[in-house]
């Protein structure tokens, strides 16, 4: 088994470093100024010079390589030295940038260079001088994706309070996709043509075929104009009215977990067909044993190798469905986070959200291989 883990570890790190390379290189290539997209907010007036002013601030005027570099292993941002003049000349940091800022903090030359600008600035007792300074933030490697253009804060101060509420709705997605699909499914193949099968492969084909986003907006107009009722709709913390929040994430749980229910109940029932007229199963019956059993500690143990594979990859995909759901039932999440990010062209938020997608994916996938693995000893061995 720990071979087993290092080979999936070893193929999981370079897999990483390359979904890292492709969103950076796509949003690089990406048509858009977002320097230009913040000097034309409110139809300001700027100059070209104002342009490439704030290009360099944000460092997109540099070489593609050097950017991705930068983007993993930290990056330079203006920070703002504050320097107070009483009986003496004392200077730090502002309380922003006391926490991402460390390595020009306590610098000599750069406090030198402050305070030689406070004197020639006549400054009396007690007046205080700002002056930018470079200081670098941490990068990828470190759980940082830098500033955001936009929100001008660290992007993970951001994302840090959405991130929960966006794995909140994928995690009720995936257990009410769950604990729905697999007993449909296994009801489905113990009994092949009769009114349980069809109702069950027509709720699989309608779950396939209707988009999320589609489903969500006619589950809406549904409930709001034929039945004239709203829905709660927004978002409050878990922990602050644990009521309220379930009503708000009920339905677009629902919603986002109809997909992977009909998906799920589809495999399922495949998996157990195929268990079902295996031979253990019919000497299990001959000794004597009662269907129940036999289905549950024979068949279920079985079939559920291929269910367990999709319904991890389905989790991963639940986190890329969230998106266009959060948007719907106006869920402050990631996926909002994503829309309003791409309108206003801010590419550090965007690269933050994919990758932190991307490596959800990649960690459910890894975890699953590990639990595979695990379940049947003729995975690890081979």
């Amino acid at each position: 088994m720990r071979q087993y883990l290092i080979k999936r570890l070893g193929l999981f790190l370079p897999t990483a470093f390359i979904l890292t390379i492709i969103v950076f290189v796509l949003m690089a290539v990406v048509p858009g100024d977002p320097a230009l997209a913040i000097l034309s907010e409110g139809e300001a007036s700027y100059t070209q010079r104002d342009l490439e002013k704030l290009q360099r601030e944000l460092g997109i005027d540099r070489p593609i390589d050097v950017q991705y570099f930068d983007w993993i292993s930290g990056q330079w941002f203006a920070g703002k030295l504050r320097c107070l003049y009483t009986f003496g000349i004392s200077c730090d940091y502002d309380e922003g940038w006391k926490t991402v800022v460390e390595e020009v903090r306590d610098s000599d030359e750069e406090i030198a260079l402050a305070a030689a600008q406070l004197m020639k600035s006549s400054a009396q007792l007690g007046d205080e001088l700002k002056i930018s300074l470079p200081a670098k933030i941490g990068g990828v490697v470190t759980g940082e994706f830098g500033n955001s253009f936009w929100f001008d804060a660290p992007v993970m101060k951001e994302l840090g309070k959405r991130i929960p509420r966006t794995a909140q709705l994928a995690v009720m997605a995936i257990i009410l996709a769950t604990a729905f699909a697999i007993p449909l499914g296994i009801l489905s193949a113990i009994r092949p043509d009769s009114w349980m099968d069809y109702s069950a492969r027509a709720f699989t084909l309608a779950g396939i075929s209707i988009p999320n986003f589609l489903l969500a907006i006619l589950v809406l107009l549904f409930l709001i104009q034929m039945l004239g009722w709203y829905p709660p709709l927004g978002y409050v913390e878990l922990w602050d009215n644990p009521v309220t929040n379930l009503k708000q994430m009920a339905l677009p749980s629902i919603v986002l977990a109809f997909y992977d229910m009909a998906f799920i109940a589809r495999v399922t029932r495949s998996s157990m067909m195929e268990v079902v007229r295996e031979d253990y199963m019919r000497t299990a019956r001959s000794k004597g044993l009662s269907e129940r059993i036999v289905l549950i500690r024979h068949g279920m143990k079985n079939a559920i190798l291929p269910v367990l594979t999709i319904t991890g990859w389905q989790f991963g995909r639940l986190f890329e469905g969230t998106v266009i759901i959060e948007t719907i039932f106006l869920i402050p999440g990631m996926g909002r986070i994503l829309i309003d990010a791409v309108y206003q062209h801010d590419f550090p938020m965007i690269q933050a959200v994919i990758v932190i997608i991307g490596l959800s994916i990649l960690t459910i996938n890894l975890l699953v291989d590990l639990f595979y693995g695990w379940l049947d000893p003729r995975i690890r061995y081979n």
